[in-house]
C-alpha cells in the first residue's frame, strides 16, 4: 500500500521528540520504523449481540471500558496482558475478556463513545439518546461510587467526550453542532462553543487549547481561557475536495495533530502554526474511523470502515515519504469503529460493527 499522497512542508525536529536538528538528521537517514516489524495478535475478545462503539483504557491499564449498541456499559479486566501464564479458553486461541461490572441498559440508545478522567474515578458515556451519564467509579473495586450525573444539553448523538482535566469534560455531536464543556462534579455546563456548520465527530484537548473536528471539513482551535476560536484548520486537499473529519490525536508534546477524514486520507499538522505537513491513507478510500499516536510519537494507530487496522510511523511520512510508512496489523470482519493504545504496554484495543472489542498484543516488542 502506497501510504504517501502529500509532503510538502518540514517539520522541526522538537515535533519528533529529538533533541537537536543533528539527531533528528541522523534519523533521516533511517528513519526508525522497527516498530512496523512488530507482530501483533489477539490475546482477549468480547462479544456482544450488536456492534461495539467505543472502547478506553483506564489510566493505570488494568481495566477497560467498553460502550456498544445493545446500550450496555461494561468494565472489563485486563489482567491477561500482565499475567505470566495465560490460560487459553477459546477455539479462536484467544481468553475472554472478564466483565467485572455491568450495565445492561445503561443509556436508552446505542452508547457511542466512552472515556475515563485523568484520575481513573470516573467514567463518561454519550449516546443517540441526547444524553451523557457521567459515572462516579471505584476501579479497586469494581463498583459505581456515587450518584450518576445525566447530562441532556444535547440536541443530538453525542459522539465523541474528552476529559479536559479530572473535572472538566469535553463533550460533542450533531444537532446542534456545538462544543460543550462542562464541570462533571457540579454537574452543569460551562460553556457552548459555536462556529462549526455540521455535526462535531471529535474532540481532545492539551492545557488551554480545545480542538473539535467536524463533518463540515474543518478543524477549529479554541482557547479555553477566553472562550473564542483562535484558529480554524480547512482539511480539504487538492482535488480531493472537503471531507468530514471522524477522529482527532494529538502526540504527547501536544504540537502534532493527526486528523483522520471520511474520505480515508489521514493528515499531519502542525498545531501551533496551522500548517498541513503531509497526507497519508493508511487504508482503503473509506472513513478512517479512528486514530491514535502511541506514546512514543512517531507512531499512529488508525482503524477504518473497510475493517482493517494499521501503524504508521509518522517519522518515515515526515522525513521519508518515499519509502511504504505503514503495515496493516490485522483485520476484523466488519468496520473498525475504535483504536486504543493501552496506556503502558505495547498493546491496543479495537472495536467493530462485527460485534467484538479484541485486546491486541505484540509477539516480540521493540523498545519504545
Amino acid at each position: 500500500m502506497n501510504s504517501m499522497v502529500y509532503s510538502k512542508f518540514g517539520c522541526s525536529h522538537v515535533m519528533l521528540g529529538y533533541k537537536d536538528k543533528a539527531s533528528r538528521k541522523r534519523a533521516q537517514k533511517v528513519a526508525d520504523s522497527s516498530m512496523l516489524k512488530v507482530k501483533f495478535s489477539p490475546t482477549a475478545v468480547l462479544e456482544d449481540v450488536q456492534p461495539i462503539r467505543s472502547a478506553a483504557f483506564h489510566p493505570r491499564g488494568e481495566l477497560i471500558a467498553i460502550g456498544s449498541n445493545s446500550k450496555a456499559l461494561r468494565v472489563c479486566s485486563c489482567h491477561m496482558l500482565s499475567d505470566s501464564v495465560q490460560t487459553l479458553v477459546r477455539e479462536d486461541g484467544c481468553q475472554d475478556l472478564p466483565v467485572l461490572f455491568k450495565r445492561n441498559r445503561h443509556h436508552r440508545g446505542s452508547v457511542y463513545t466512552v472515556a475515563w478522567n485523568p484520575a481513573g474515578n470516573v467514567i463518561a458515556t454519550g449516546s443517540n439518546d441526547k444524553s451523557v451519564i457521567v459515572v462516579g467509579f471505584d476501579a479497586d473495586n469494581c463498583i459505581s461510587s456515587t450518584a450518576d450525573r445525566e447530562f441532556s444539553f444535547h440536541k443530538g448523538t453525542v459522539r465523541d467526550i474528552h476529559f479536559h482535566d479530572d473535572k472538566t469534560m469535553l463533550s460533542v455531536g450533531g444537532g446542534d453542532n456545538l462544543l460543550h464543556l462542562s464541570d462533571v462534579e457540579k454537574g452543569v455546563e460551562l460553556f457552548a462553543y459555536s462556529g462549526h456548520t455540521a455535526t462535531i465527530h471529535t474532540v481532545t484537548s492539551h492545557r488551554d487549547t480545545l480542538i473539535s473536528g467536524s463533518e463540515d471539513g474543518t478543524i477549529r482551535l479554541w482557547d479555553r481561557r477566553n472562550n473564542t476560536c483562535t484558529r480554524v484548520i480547512g482539511a480539504a486537499l487538492g482535488t480531493q475536495g472537503k471531507s468530514g473529519i471522524s477522529s482527532l490525536s494529538l502526540n504527547n508534546f501536544g504540537n502534532l495533530l493527526c486528523a483522520s477524514r471520511d474520505d480515508g486520507l489521514c493528515m499531519l499538522y502542525d498545531i501551533e502554526m496551522g500548517k498541513l505537513l503531509a497526507a497519508f491513507s493508511p487504508h482503503t478510500p473509506v472513513t478512517c474511523k479512528s486514530v491514535q499516536f502511541y506514546r512514543n510519537p512517531r507512531y499512529i494507530l488508525s482503524g477504518s470502515y473497510d475493517g482493517t487496522i494499521a501503524l504508521t510511523c509518522a517519522e518515515q511520512v515526515l522525513l521519508n515519504p518515499e519509502v511504504n510508512s505503514t503495515e496493516i496489523l490485522g483485520t476484523h470482519r466488519d468496520k473498525v469503529t475504535n483504536v486504543a493504545w493501552h496506556p503502558t504496554k505495547q498493546a491496543f484495543a479495537t472495536c467493530s460493527a462485527d460485534r467484538t472489542v479484541c485486546l491486541w498484543t505484540a509477539k516480540d516488542g521493540v523498545d519504545d
